[in-house]
């Protein structure tokens, strides 16, 4: 969008440009080997960034004029000239850019500017399309004899400070002398740059195979560490590589890339020391703090890559870089401290001597990288080549700590063996030993065991003579149910005929429905040991319900159950209580004179065990004895016989125990006002 507007402005511009004096450079005054600076022949302006837009490049603002030093990245400059081959002969020229400059636009005419070619070079320009493979900052332009070309070069930078105006115009003896001067001292950092990345790669691509083969872990992070350097150096390689070439081609990416990358590999650097000298054995604190440390870069190194890509700035990667190196200096020395001082690996020598050789290339490249140090003995060394130096040191010294670590585990493997077959040899021993001992043992169990056996047929008799009398007791229990359900069924057919004799038919047959409910459920839970306590309480309501339509309105009932009582979870044994209530109506309240007869059912819960009361207001247990009516004593000596001699084979048979509890109720006048039955009922565990 830029080109395009740029472009724009030079149609609407051109003919401003063409009413105005313009500098013109001719060849014959350029000497043939030595480099000229156009930037103080061409006119010159400069226009803010804000003000870009609108810009037509009116060609009186631009001035021939010293060069006035460095401007601000807010800043376009643009420069002016035509270059004139005033020569015989078709000549090529190359123009240089300053490689502070990000992007310079060439746009050059033979028309004035009717038709015009645009080419770009600079530090961000693409290797892919540069004109020359070793450098994208130089531009090569072909002239026939006598012909004049238009120049308009912008120079406008997005990543560096400042944009540099010093253009250079070169021929190509001078070209020629560049390249050599250039590449003739710095061929052995090229060499060794692109020796050391091979050695990387194959190390790498080793390390690959060994974690494929293994699944190792330690492997897998030294293998990332290793891609990590790698792709780091790939960008350090020159040009004149293939893989320098082709990384070249991404200019602003790598320079974005440049600083994450390094915190990866480093946090990938990290783990593979902790697994390499097996801190987790040493220092567990160490290796919790180098845990938190390796996750935490990576992380860093991550957000980096959005951040910078957003906000890069040259004096960002500088500012960032110094934060970055200082504070991983210092993790580096106290780490290594702390590891010397705790760490007994047998690798710790292969892994301190890398160290030492990496933080020395660390410090060569850094101090010559700040210009503090000289290099008079090595001057054919980059700085950059010390650093890798040091890098590849370091990577072989751990490569090393791998293979010794191979062998360290394979004499703990045979060690382990031998200490197996020793073991073995010791167990077969024991072995031998114990079944010595065990056979002597064995014959002393025998006859234990005979005698034991002996016991425990008797026990089993005696297990089994329980169990037989446990079974008579549920027979006979059975027998007793079986004995009062006709006896109940009795009792319930008098009071139908007695509803019957009297003509009261609706009653009878209200009373008898109710019957036959009451007599379905009495069968069905006869031939069960226990039942709920709530179908207990739904029998015993259908029976209150029977008795009280033969007694009319002068008979009242209640029952009461606390509020948080499960009735469904207490399990009791069936007509439990209806026998005592029928006792309490038949021999209490019958005969009683009053006219307003009560019977209360209480049920309540204590500790692990169950209340239940039955209070009638009758007669009381001394008059009802004294009565002279046969039925009624017949009544209370079968149905409540029946009733005593289940309880007494219940607590026999089971867990749980029934207490049973009879008493007069007297009232304040000491008369006595009723009978009282307390049933206590003990909860099974």
């Amino acid at each position: 969008m830029r080109k395009l507007l740029s472009l724009t402005l030079l149609l609407f511009s051109h003919q401003f440009l063409l009413a105005q004096t313009v500098p013109t450079i001719r060849l014959s005054e350029i000497a043939g080997d030595r480099d000229t600076s156009l930037h103080q022949l061409a006119a010159r302006r400069v226009t803010a960034v804000r003000n870009a837009h609108g810009d037509t490049l009116d060609a009186g603002t631009f001035h021939r004029t010293e060069f006035d030093g460095i401007v601000g990245r807010d800043s376009v400059q643009w420069l002016r000239f035509d270059l004139l081959n005033d020569l015989d002969t078709p000549q090529r020229r190359i123009f240089q850019s300053s490689s502070q400059n990000d992007l310079v636009d060439f746009y050059y005419s033979k028309d004035n500017f009717n038709s015009w070619t645009h080419r770009q070079i600079g530090a961000f320009a693409s290797y892919h399309i540069a004109d020359y493979r070793f450098d994208n900052c130089r531009l090569p332009v072909d002239m026939q004899a006598g012909e004049r070309l238009s120049f308009l070069v912008k120079l406008e930078n997005y990543y560096y400070p400042q944009s540099d105006a010093k253009i250079w115009l070169q021929t190509r003896s001078g070209l020629r002398n560049d390249f050599w001067s250039m590449y003739s001292g710095n061929f052995n950092g090229v060499y060794l740059s692109v020796l050391i990345l091979g050695s990387v790669l194959a190390i790498f691509l080793f390390v690959a195979f060994l974690y494929i083969t293994t699944r190792d872990s330690l492997y897998l992070y030294y293998g990332l560490y290793l891609g990590g350097v790698a792709l780091y150096f790939s960008a350090k390689t020159d040009s004149l590589f293939f893989l320098g070439y082709w990384v070249g081609g991404f200019p602003k990416l790598v320079a974005v890339l440049n600083e994450p990358i390094q915190m990866l590999y480093t946090a990938l650097y990290i783990r593979f020391s902790m697994g390499l000298l097996r801190i987790r054995d040493y220092d567990a604190r160490l290796h919790r703090f180098l845990n938190f440390c390796w996750k935490a870069l990576l992380t860093y190194g991550l957000f980096l890559i959005p951040v910078s890509a957003i906000i890069w700035k040259r004096e960002f990667e500088a500012g960032l870089l110094a934060f970055d190196r200082a504070v991983l200096l210092l993790f580096t020395l106290v780490m290594l401290a702390r590891i010397i001082q705790k760490n007994r690996s047998p690798l710790l020598g292969y892994f301190l001597i890398g160290n030492a050789l990496f933080l020395m290339g660390v410090v060569v490249s850094t101090l010559l990288s700040l210009g503090i140090a000289g290099n008079p003995e090595f001057s054919t060394l980059s700085p950059i080549s010390y650093f890798q130096i040091g890098v590849l040191a370091e990577i072989m010294c751990f490569s090393f700590a791998l293979g010794y670590n191979v062998r360290v585990l394979e004499r703990e493997r045979n060690e382990n063996q031998k200490a197996y077959v020793s073991q073995l040899h010791l167990n077969q021993e024991i072995t031998e030993t114990a079944n010595r001992e065990l056979t002597e043992k064995l014959e002393e169990r025998t006859k234990e065991v005979m005698a034991m056996s002996e016991a425990m047929q008797v026990q089993k008799e005696a297990h089994l003579r329980s169990e037989f009398e446990f079974q008579l007791g549920e027979m006979e229990m059975q027998a007793l149910r079986a004995q009062m359900n006709p006896h109940f069924i009795f009792n319930s057919l008098n009071t139908i005929r007695y509803f019957v004799l009297n003509n009261e038919n609706e009653k009878a047959s209200d009373y008898l429905g109710k019957f036959a409910r009451l007599l379905r459920m009495v069968l069905q839970n006869s031939r069960e040991n226990t039942i709920p306590l709530s179908e207990e309480l739904e029998a015993l309501r259908l029976y209150l319900e029977i008795e009280a339509r033969r007694f009319g309105e002068s008979f009242k009932y209640r029952i009461i159950v606390a509020d948080d009582l499960d009735t469904d979870g207490i399990i009791v044994p069936p007509l439990l209580l209806q026998p005592f209530a029928e006792n309490a109506i038949w021999h209490g309240l019958l005969h009683s004179d009053k006219p307003d007869k009560q019977l209360t059912v209480r049920i309540s819960e204590e500790k692990d065990a169950c209340i239940f009361t039955i209070e009638d207001n009758g007669v009381g247990r001394d008059r009802a004895r004294d009565m002279k009516s046969r039925s009624a004593t017949h009544k209370k000596s079968f149905g409540m016989q029946i009733t005593n001699k289940r309880v007494e084979l219940f607590n026999k048979n089971f867990s749980s125990q029934i207490k049973i509890e009879v008493r007069d109720l007297v009232d304040p006048g000491g008369e006595v006002a009723g009978t009282a039955v307390e049933i206590r009922y003990q909860l099974p565990e």
